[in-house]
């Protein structure tokens, strides 16, 4: 597919405080192994917030800052046409990161030794900023079925039933790629008005829509509007990640003056200014360059799927629907999750996310980052199928479930 954006083209990122490549040895104790672990890609970002970075750097002073309004209406702009999503400004308020978001989300509606539920296999700070804020994880384990994931509702209605106050959930979710469907939501959504347990939706990977799977924001039912917040950010859209900008959309007046009374209290209230002039650039330009983002991402995807199911079936690949996340399963190699760590850095070089990182259910899973160019995947699927012979010989046949 040839577009004016090449996701072919590698950007030699070393020696920019990289955590990704620049931090590689420290991870995983080999200079040269091949990263693909932290969420966030390998892409230039799109040239137009280059240009809109740039403008503003060539004045000399960054004081203090304010989101103006082509920060809001570009975030009202994006989403209403990208997502079908009708947003008021009112409902905006701006942050320095989802995770940051979601902590002080949980800090304004909840009181220390709450409950909070999680659905693991699931992105680790989570359980970070729930106990780091006095509060006990409560744990609603997602449900694998047919290589896929789908939630336990049973299982949720007897937690909110036993005084969960909120529940965080990561939309898309991050690591096992499930895009949740509208019929999915709904049910949750109406499970948690029912029960009147707080929502705080992780929405961060929105965008990574893949394979025509469509993502639905908790709130586009009205009926959550008075117990949901979602959180919103451009910076794995567009890999700006490292400006921290992200933003909460808060419709009831009430949660979103509990948010904003804890995000002043420490002192959470000037935005960094290049992080708004990026996010509004983004939003703004940013369409074709993440069409073509995607469409390469799918690329990479299939390329996983079709190698593993052909040359190393005992690595499977749980459905991918979203983000530029998958989630593989070793579980057939029969190693402990660390002599499995071990041997794919230390033997074959490649640098994963460890599944049992992201709790219950994560043991014998490995997360692979494939937002990167096609010739990174296929030093990795090499080293995958060698790494698969070597434990099974060429021809072995993948386990019956």
């Amino acid at each position: 597919m040839k577009t004016e954006y090449n996701f072919e083209q590698p950007v030699d990122r070393a020696g920019t405080n990289c955590i990704k490549w620049d931090r590689r040895k420290g991870k995983f104790q080999e200079e040269d192994v091949l990263p693909m672990w932290i969420a966030d890609t390998d892409f230039s970002c799109p040239k137009e917030v280059m240009e809109a970075l740039s403008d503003r750097i060539a004045h000399p002073i960054f004081g203090y800052s304010f989101p103006d309004e082509t920060y809001f209406s570009s975030i009202i702009d994006w989403f209403g046409s990208r997502h079908g999503l009708k947003i008021q400004k009112e409902w905006i308020r701006s942050c320095c990161g989802v995770v940051t978001a979601v902590s002080y989300c949980i800090q304004a509606l909840t009181s220390p030794g709450d409950q909070v539920l999680i659905q693991p296999p699931v992105y680790d700070p989570f359980q970070a900023v729930i106990t780091g804020t006095g509060r006990k994880v409560v744990e609603n384990p997602l449900i694998p079925k047919d290589g896929s994931y789908e939630m336990d509702y049973e299982g949720l209605e007897r937690a909110f039933g036993s005084g969960v106050r909120l529940m965080v959930l990561c939309n898309p979710h991050n690591p096992v790629g499930r895009v949740w469907t509208r019929d999915e939501l709904k049910t949750l959504i109406d499970l948690c008005v029912q029960y009147h347990v707080y929502l705080v939706s992780d929405e961060i990977h929105c965008d990574m829509e893949l394979f025509n799977n469509h993502y639905t924001s908790v709130l586009q039912f009205p009926e959550s509007h008075e117990i949901a917040v979602s959180c919103i950010s451009p910076g794995k859209t567009f890999n700006i990640s490292g400006l921290a900008v992200s933003a909460t959309l808060i419709p009831h007046k009430e949660l979103n003056e509990k948010v904003g009374d804890k995000l002043r209290s420490a002192w959470l209230i000037n935005p960094c200014v290049l992080s708004l002039k990026a996010s509004a650039a983004a939003y703004t330009y940013g369409g074709p360059w993440l069409d073509a983002q995607i469409a390469h991402l799918e690329q990479n995807s299939l390329a996983v799927q079709n190698r593993l199911a052909q040359e190393a079936p005992h690595i499977r690949t749980s459905r991918h629907e979203g983000t530029f996340l998958m989630w593989l399963d070793f579980s057939d190699f029969g190693l402990s999750d660390k002599e499995l760590e071990e041997e794919l850095s230390h033997t074959w070089h490649l640098g994963f996310n460890s599944g049992f990182h992201f709790g219950t259910g994560g043991s014998g899973f490995m997360r692979m980052n494939i937002g990167c160019t096609g010739a990174v995947i296929h030093q990795a699927l090499d080293r995958l199928v060698q790494m698969h012979q070597a434990h099974f010989g060429s021809h072995t046949p993948p386990r019956a479930d």
